[in-house]
């Protein structure tokens, strides 16, 4: 009997515990997201628009490209010719501004102390899942619809899945897409 009594109350401590790490986490990737988000308003304040990545905005050459945008190592230019714009990649280490520390977020690697943009390959901002963040921003892409006055930032949760759809097109995030099974775990911006 009292060992029963014990399995219950360690069952039940296990399950509270878990429940308070996830909590934990969720409140981390919440603040993280804010942080980014914030630099992301500095950047555009001072390129006058949001860092335009593509390619697939889950994986990690996505968010190595946003850390590159938001720590100063890349910078957005107008080609002279075709008047594209791009996030390009700069050298040196003397005027680059960064918008945020990226040593106060998680990263998939030591951020050390880089003097170019080569010696930041293979580090993204991760959310405490290990995932990197999500980052898409269509504007860029010429056959996009983009809807959305901004950006979306988002981790993919506990679960890492999530489920693109018409966000990496139009920007918006509706009702139907937040509860996908994929989706519903999944924290963005502003939450």
């Amino acid at each position: 009997m009292v060992i029963a009594v014990i399995m219950v109350l360690a069952g039940i401590t296990f399950g509270i515990s878990r429940g308070v790490q996830n909590a934990q986490a969720r409140a981390a990737a919440k603040a993280e997201l804010a942080v980014i988000a914030q630099a992301l308003e500095g950047f555009k304040s001072t390129y006058g628009d949001y860092p335009w990545v593509t390619g697939d905005p889950t994986t990690p050459a996505n968010a190595e490209k946003l850390l590159l945008a938001l720590t100063g190592f890349a910078i957005l230019e107008r080609d002279s010719t075709s008047g594209n714009v791009t996030l390009e990649e700069v050298n040196s280490d003397g005027a680059r501004k960064s918008f945020l520390d990226p040593t106060k977020l998680s990263l998939s690697q030591d951020f050390g102390n880089p003097t170019n943009a080569a010696a930041l390959a293979g580090i993204y901002f991760t959310d405490p899942w290990g995932n990197p963040y999500a980052y898409v921003y269509a504007k860029s892409s010429t056959t996009a619809t983009w809807e959305n006055f901004g950006y979306v930032l988002f981790s993919e949760g506990a679960d890492s899945n999530s489920s693109l759809g018409s966000i990496a097109t139009d920007g918006i995030i509706d009702q139907d897409h937040r509860e996908a099974d994929a989706n519903i775990d999944n924290i963005y911006t502003g939450e």
